[in-house]
């Protein structure tokens, strides 16, 4: 777990330690980094690389979990105004913002960012309740697979090269809820 306290210096700590992991994936495989490797390239004691993080993976799931709360945090309208408008701001940010998706992408840890966007999604639920024809009890259900769908689709994205912008993705997502809804009226 990451623990950084809430002062400039922590702050500017936690992204030496992000930035200088960054610089020696460059150099050797993530696997190979060692806490002695991040204290030698960025000059931090690892006093204070502990003080900050419990092991190297969790610099990373401080930097998707930063990175979801603002993706969730910054959308403001209003009101609610549906899934699609929801998506298309979402999609926007980590078209800005994909580099930490990419990079657990790159060391197989994609269940940091499955846990990030579970643990950030209350942020809507704050600000807009809970949809009004859910089930209290099937909110976890909703949110899981929103969150699979949401990780799936970034990283195709991702996969195909980040050729997309937000509209065409969104367009995407259209279709694909076309085909499950006729596939639902057969039911």
């Amino acid at each position: 777990m990451y623990h950084i306290r809430e002062d400039k210096r922590s702050a500017q700590s936690a992204e030496l330690i992000y930035q200088c992991i960054l610089k020696l994936m460059d150099q050797k495989s993530y696997d190979l980094i060692s806490v002695t490797d991040i204290q030698r390239k960025s000059g931090i004691a690892r006093t204070t690389f502990y003080r900050c993080f419990d092991n190297i993976s969790d610099v990373f799931l401080w930097k998707c979990d930063e990175a979801f709360h603002t993706a969730f945090s910054t959308y403001h309208p209003p009101a609610f105004r549906g899934e699609f408008d929801l998506a298309r701001h979402f999609v926007n940010y980590w078209i800005q913002n994909y580099k930490i998706l990419e990079i657990l992408m790159r060391i197989n840890r994609l269940d940091i960012i499955f846990t990030c966007h579970m643990k950030n999604a209350y942020i809507l639920e704050e600000k807009y309740g809970v949809l009004p024809n859910l089930p209290r009890a099937h909110t976890e259900y909703y949110v899981s697979v929103r969150t699979g769908f949401t990780i799936s689709i970034l990283l195709a994205w991702l996969k195909g090269g980040r050729k997309e912008n937000a509209d065409e993705i969104i367009e995407i997502i259209r279709e694909q809820f076309a085909v499950l809804k006729n596939d639902m009226d057969i039911l």
